[in-house]
């Protein structure tokens, strides 16, 4: 099996720590050392990018959310950017190179909503955050200086899964679609246990997916609104880019997942990256590959962007 060299050095310097594993470890120490990683390991953040706090209302009370807006003339279109952690883990500070990264070279001002997570709020509870806060940009994205008619959302791993669970909704309750869709090694089948689940692998293991989906989803791992991948109809939704890492546990539900949009008709662009591991889009402080895939995001979200211009 290729192992990106970057990605060998990263990993043997884990193993190295000999830390216990995070099941054993126990939520808040994951949730903390899980924060502190990706805040060494994101790209540096870019000083041209002003960041900003706000709250926008949602189902049980305001969500506090970040923004990152670049230089230039408003109103700028908007990206809603739901962080990973499977809904229990991570807050939008610990994106924050990626998100500036993503902010710049998009030309958009990107939106991370710090949205309850489990076990404290589980499912729907993030999917219900995240939904209110799409539809809160369609109506209200100039009073931050964005443009109502130019939204796209994206999203990484169980972020991943709010993005698709996101569009699925929308389609639901005839709401406008994004523009575009960005499913980051999402998590789309909870119930199931496709090939990947079970090969070697590294860094995230299945243990940990089962953990942290039990926290979040419980007994509701086959609705279609935990598990994207089981909804009968995702006909006319919006303009998918899949992109999935070869040594990860999630990429054979991302690759099904993509399949099943464009079986549907869904214009759908499915990218994999070999040698690298779960997370490594936001590895770009070290990692040359998670530049190269943040780079293919922004350029995909400017030419969704420039269709609407």
């Amino acid at each position: 099996m290729y192992i990106d060299p970057q990605i060998k050095s990263f990993i043997d310097d884990l193993v190295a720590t000999d830390m216990p594993h995070p099941v054993e470890l126990g939520l808040e120490a994951t949730r903390d050392g899980f924060s502190q990683l990706w805040q060494q390991v994101n790209p540096p953040i870019r000083a041209g990018v002003s960041i900003a706090e706000i709250s926008i209302p949602g189902p049980t009370g305001d969500i506090r959310t970040k923004t990152y807006t670049p230089r230039g003339d408003k109103p700028f279109p908007v990206l809603a950017y739901f962080h990973g952690g499977g809904c229990c883990m991570m807050a939008p500070e610990d994106y924050e190179g990626t998100n500036t990264a993503l902010a710049e070279d998009a030309g958009c001002i990107v939106v991370v909503p710090a949205y309850r997570r489990a076990p404290e709020n589980p499912f729907p509870a993030p999917l219900e955050d995240c939904f209110a806060v799409f539809t809160w940009l369609q109506a209200n994205a100039g009073e931050i200086g964005g443009d109502p008619a130019r939204i796209a959302i994206a999203g990484d791993s169980g972020g991943g899964y709010l993005a698709a669970a996101v569009a699925q909704q929308a389609k639901r309750e005839s709401t406008p679609q994004p523009l575009t869709q960005v499913l980051i090694y999402p998590m789309t089948d909870m119930g199931g246990l496709p090939p990947s689940r079970v090969e070697e692998t590294m860094f995230l293991d299945d243990r940990t997916l089962q953990w942290v989906i039990g926290m979040h989803v419980g007994d509701n791992r086959l609705d279609p609104r935990a598990s994207p991948i089981l909804e009968p109809d995702v006909s006319e939704l919006a303009p998918a880019l899949v992109i999935a890492a070869q040594i990860d546990p999630l990429r054979d539900e991302g690759k099904a997942y993509a399949s099943k949009l464009r079986n549907a008709g869904v214009p759908v662009h499915y990218q994999i990256y070999d040698g690298v591991v779960h997370g490594f889009f936001n590895m770009g402080g070290f990692c040359d590959q998670g530049n190269v895939a943040v780079a293919q995001v922004a350029d995909a979200l400017r030419k969704a962007f420039a269709m609407r211009s």
